[in-house]
Parts: C-alpha cells; sequence; structure tokens
C-alpha cells in the first residue's frame, strides 16, 4: 500500500503544511481543492471535515490507509470534529496540534478538542514552519514506515 496516512483537520489547520515539512519539500501554500495522493500521505480538503456531507468520503478513505492523523489548530477555538468523531475509523488514529509556537494557541484546547473528537492515543503538538515539534513525529512516521515494510516483506 502506497498512501499510508491520511490526514484530516478543518480549513487551514496545516496538514499541507505539515506533509511538505515531513518529505522535507519547500513549504509552499496552496489550498487543498480534492483529496491529493502522494506516496506517503492522502491530503483531504478542510471542507471534507468541516461540511458532514463529505464525512462519508473521509470515512471511506481511512480504511484504505494504514494510519489516520487528525489535526487540530492551536490557534482556532473552534473544533470541527463531531465528538467521538475517530471512533468510525478502523485504523489507528494519532492527534496533531499545529501552529503550536504561535502566540494565540492554545495547546490545552486543542487537546481537549482532540480528546473530544475521540482520540485516545498520542498527540502530538507541532509547528510546520518553524520545525518545532517535528521530531517526535518523523520518529512516529519511521516507525510506521519500517513496519509497513516489514509486513510487506513477509
Amino acid at each position: 500500500m502506497n498512501n499510508r496516512i491520511l490526514l484530516i483537520g478543518g480549513v487551514g489547520a496545516g496538514k499541507t503544511t505539515l506533509k511538505q515539512r515531513l518529505q522535507c519539500q519547500t513549504l509552499s501554500y496552496c489550498k487543498t481543492q480534492v483529496l491529493e495522493f502522494s506516496s506517503l500521505f492522502v491530503d483531504s480538503p478542510g471542507e471534507y471535515l468541516e461540511m458532514p456531507k463529505y464525512y462519508h468520503v473521509l470515512i471511506d478513505m481511512s480504511q484504505r490507509v494504514e494510519e489516520i492523523w487528525v489535526l487540530q489548530d492551536a490557534t482556532r477555538s473552534r473544533c470541527f470534529f463531531p465528538p467521538n468523531f475517530v471512533q468510525s475509523f478502523r485504523n489507528p488514529v494519532i492527534g496533531i496540534i499545529t501552529k503550536m509556537d504561535k502566540e494565540q494557541a492554545s495547546l490545552e484546547m486543542a487537546e481537549k478538542f482532540l480528546r473530544q473528537a475521540g482520540v485516545l492515543g498520542q498527540i502530538y503538538p507541532v509547528s510546520s514552519s518553524s520545525g518545532k515539534g517535528i521530531e517526535p513525529l518523523a520518529e512516529h512516521l519511521e516507525v510506521l514506515l519500517a513496519n509497513g515494510e516489514d509486513s510487506e516483506s513477509k
């Protein structure tokens, strides 16, 4: 399976920037209009989370990846994830708090939103623009990739 991780978050949550940072690409903003596929990620438009009529697309795509990463912008005082939304996914889910280094960021509120969304496991606070907090998430990604290679060679 080429696409290992589905990125889900509201508009402007930092999904594309995070993907670019983890793949050592130049950081450039470009509004994601449709599901974008790369060798590691499926990047979803924020509208797919913000508009309930598109939930089925996220749920369907979640079955085609190894892990789901749900992103919450730490500068937002609103959460677009319905309560326990991630419990509809069969595959592992991790939470990512983005924009952790912004002055108006509230890591506590962002974590609360992710927990309400149903994230039970690890939550990684990061700043994709500065790189702060990226290393633990990059290590998680390396483990995921190594485990995937092990299972493919069997």
